[in-house]
């Protein structure tokens, strides 16, 4: 089995939600379950050595910023993608400086389908609630 894994109508929802960017990346039906596996988990996430490694004390600090953003943000793919956008601009960054730190703090790890889709699939309240619990 795989611990820490709560499989409700959420975790349903957000499996589906993200199903065609997540089977874009996975070679095998592990690789699949293993890559959706944060969507289904709870904060505090288990950390990847990568992704680890991505959140550093600037890249807390960066995404204690973007929470407020975020949380003014509507939750769809296209508003959350010029949301960030926006964010990057206005703080002098390039996307993937901010993308990259956000997805650790999702998701656990350094891949996932696109940090829009992968923020609009979790929804507001658990994407804040991942961020908050990776930046204390």
């Amino acid at each position: 089995g795989r611990p820490g894994l709560v499989l409700d109508e959420a975790a349903a929802s957000r499996v589906r939600a993200l199903m065609p960017g997540l089977k874009e990346r996975a070679k095998t039906l592990v690789e699949l379950a293993d890559s959706a596996a944060f969507l289904a988990r709870r904060p505090p996430l288990p950390m990847d050595a990568k992704a680890s490694t991505l959140l550093t004390g600037d890249a807390r600090a960066m995404l204690r910023q973007l929470g407020p953003v975020l949380e003014a943000t509507d939750f769809s793919a296209p508003a959350l993608d010029a949301a960030l956008r926006r964010f990057a601009e206005t703080t002098g960054r390039k996307l993937g400086q901010i993308a990259q730190p956000l997805r650790a703090a999702l998701t656990g790890s350094t891949t996932s389908p696109g940090i829009d889709a992968t923020l609009a699939a979790l929804g507001r309240e658990d994407a804040l609630a991942r961020l908050r619990a990776a930046t204390q």
